[in-house]
């Protein structure tokens, strides 16, 4: 099941509303624009047996479907005006979404898209894995046409690229820059050691690299106060040092990453790898003083 809960900023509930997903709803993340929530099921099952005798852990007993297609779940943001719509796409495997938006009557979504779910063996040792079994997250756009129920995609980018994100002022609408970790070379499946930035209506790029001996995580994108360029601000993101074994902040700015950070901040110790972060600009927390 699926519950849906929209709140405003003072954190007063405005909206609750479920639906139930037939199957196995492996959901990590999903998109909204101003009238629509929209979700990916990717084509997996869940035998959780295994995992309840003690023989695997939980993610080793979801198993990939590629003979099945990716169901998309577009659930109206307010109740009873429309009916929740179910379309259908080529099989894939997506995490995340870089930002979805209405536009022509249709609806378009950025997201990362992979050709199946790949795992490593439990108990290998990540430094001898081929990373180029494993086929790369790649930046797709698939267009959403809720009249006949189609489903269009277009590849964006090839190179291997994870965790996108972009001005958050823009999110659920039209946007044109988008910033994401990427792979230093531009085929292949590779360790993330860079930030790329992509223009979305020119279609040109920047990108500042990290390599050969740091790994970044997620970038963050924080804009610049009454800026009036989407892509003006700054984008954080914590390298992994692998010459130190400490990790850094590094602040780029997001109107020219190629010019390198514009600050380092060198950590006297190692970040272990997260998935999500956010940038608050105040000091969040009971009891903390700066």
């Amino acid at each position: 099941k699926i519950t849906i809960y929209e709140l405003n900023l003072t954190g007063k509930l405005l909206r609750r509303q479920a639906y139930s997903v037939p199957g196995f709803a492996f959901i990590h993340d999903f998109a909204i624009t101003p009238n629509y929530c929209i979700f990916f099921q990717n084509p997996v099952t869940y035998n959780p047996f295994p995992f309840l005798l003690g023989y695997r852990g939980a993610g080793e007993c979801v198993a990939y479907q590629p003979e099945q297609p990716t169901r998309i779940i577009v659930i109206p943001r307010k109740q009873n005006t429309e009916e929740v719509k179910i379309l259908e796409t080529q099989s894939g495997f997506i995490f995340h979404h870089a930002n979805a938006f209405e536009e022509d009557g249709k609806i378009y979504v950025d997201s990362i898209c992979y050709e199946s779910l790949s795992a490593v063996d439990v108990g290998s040792d990540f430094r001898e894995v081929d990373m180029n079994t494993n086929a790369p997250g790649q930046l797709w756009r698939f267009t959403l046409n809720l009249t006949d129920k189609t489903v269009g995609s277009k590849l964006l980018e090839e190179r291997c690229c994870e965790f996108p994100i972009i001005n958050p002022n823009h999110v659920g609408n039209p946007y044109r820059y988008l910033f994401i970790g990427a792979a230093d070379r531009p085929t292949g499946n590779a360790p993330l050691q860079g930030i790329l930035k992509i223009d979305m209506e020119t279609k040109t790029q920047q990108f500042w690299s990290a390599a050969p001996k740091g790994f970044v995580n997620e970038p963050m994108f924080v804009p610049r106060p009454n800026a009036e360029r989407e892509d003006d601000g700054w984008v954080l993101t914590l390298v992994y040092d692998a010459s130190h074994h400490r990790s850094d902040l590094v602040i780029l700015d997001g109107c020219d990453l190629t010019s390198g950070p514009v600050a380092r901040l060198h950590l006297k110790h190692h970040i272990p790898y997260g998935l999500h972060g956010s940038w608050s600009g105040e000091l969040l927390g009971v009891g903390l003083k700066v």
